[in-house]
């Protein structure tokens, strides 16, 4: 398996793009600002519905690979604000972890199987993470990994769901408030910040990864 893993990576270089494109661009800047106070005026309009529509995109990022709903923070900042963007995020992506871990815990019914799928990666570190596995190695694996994985995983592995559950949260937590805040930065133009915030979730992302690998072989 390679160090970095590429969906957390093709996320967080996307969301820099962005990023380069409201700054550099003045036709994405006329853009963005046409689009801002549509979303404004559906979230007046549909407060609630605007709101469970986010955290719904939220919770299908965290189970679907080919999707994430981090391009919309930088509009859920200047519609709700950093903290409750960073909330609604967390509730969405929790709301599909526990989701993903539930498909996963049942994957081994013959019914489920004809509609759930474990691929490769999946497979392969059902075979690394023993059921009992320690918190350190289980908060690692969470920490490196695209959530889709470490969800379908531990669910597959009937790993104990209040431990997977404050896991999952802690690492959640992180992410959420770190992009909701570089989205943040985004939004007011400040260059320094927003690129220290990426920078920080791709060390993130390398460094956990690090230390899981390490930890899995120390334990061979």
């Amino acid at each position: 398996m390679k160090l970095f893993n590429k969906k957390n990576i093709a996320i967080t270089v996307s969301f820099a793009f962005i990023g380069f494109l409201i700054w550099s661009s003045v036709q994405f800047q006329a853009f963005f600002a046409k689009i801002v106070p549509l979303f404004e005026n559906l979230t007046r309009d549909h407060a609630l519905l605007s709101i469970f529509v986010f955290i719904g995109l939220g919770a299908l990022s965290t189970m679907l690979s080919s999707f994430s709903s981090t391009p919309l923070v930088p509009i859920a900042v200047i519609v709700w604000g950093s903290n409750p963007a960073a909330l609604y995020l967390l509730a969405g992506w929790l709301i599909g972890d526990i989701l993903s871990y539930i498909i996963g815990y049942y994957a081994g019914n013959p019914i489920l199987k004809r509609f759930v799928s474990l691929d490769a990666k999946i497979d392969y570190y059902r075979k690394k993470i023993p059921p009992n596995a320690e918190f350190k190695l289980v908060f690692f694996f969470i920490m490196s990994m695209p959530s889709e994985v470490p969800n379908y995983t531990l669910g597959t592995l009937r790993y104990n769901f209040l431990k997977y559950f404050l896991t999952i949260t802690l690492g959640e937590l992180i992410f959420a408030f770190v992009t909701a805040y570089a989205g943040q930065a985004l939004i007011q133009k400040n260059y320094i910040l927003f690129a220290g915030e990426i920078a920080l979730l791709l060390l993130f992302f390398s460094y956990f990864f690090y230390l899981f690998n390490k930890y899995l072989k120390a334990k061979k």
